[in-house]
């Protein structure tokens, strides 16, 4: 019993995790999912409405979204080593840092565009290393 537990716990743990790749597939394969919607099912599935839309002069409409989302990765503390000196105790040796990073900012964009031709969505485009869904 224990082992099938372990093993269960095991595979669950393996299916959470996934690629970039894999979340991008994901997300292009919800985004095609809404390929053929009119213009107000796009916009509920979408989950808001866009940034920015623009109007083509045959009568094409570009629908775009744009997420940004930041956070800090703390980085990694510094190893000390010490240098120098001859025993346990103090007696002059010196700790250095070796290593470590320090705390960064992490930018993730995504762009979502939608082409709509007699209100109907007949085509998209998508660009960034932050589409991973598509309601914020």
């Amino acid at each position: 019993m224990p082992r099938q537990f372990l093993a269960l716990f095991a595979l669950l743990m393996l299916a959470g995790c996934s690629t970039r790749a894999e979340r991008e597939a994901i997300f292009d394969s919800q985004l095609r999912e809404m390929a053929g919607a009119p213009e107000a099912g796009l916009l509920k599935s979408m989950g808001r409405i866009p940034d920015n839309t623009y109007q083509l002069e045959d009568g094409t409409k570009i629908l775009q979204w744009r997420w940004d989302t930041s956070y800090i990765d703390p980085g990694t503390p510094p190893l000390y080593s010490r240098w120098g000196g001859w025993g346990w105790g103090w007696d002059g040796g010196l700790w250095v840092p070796m290593g470590g990073f320090p705390p960064t900012l992490v930018r993730q964009s995504c762009i979502v565009e939608w082409t709509m031709v007699s209100s109907s969505a007949q085509g998209y485009r998508w660009q960034g290393a932050g589409c991973q869904r598509v309601t914020p």
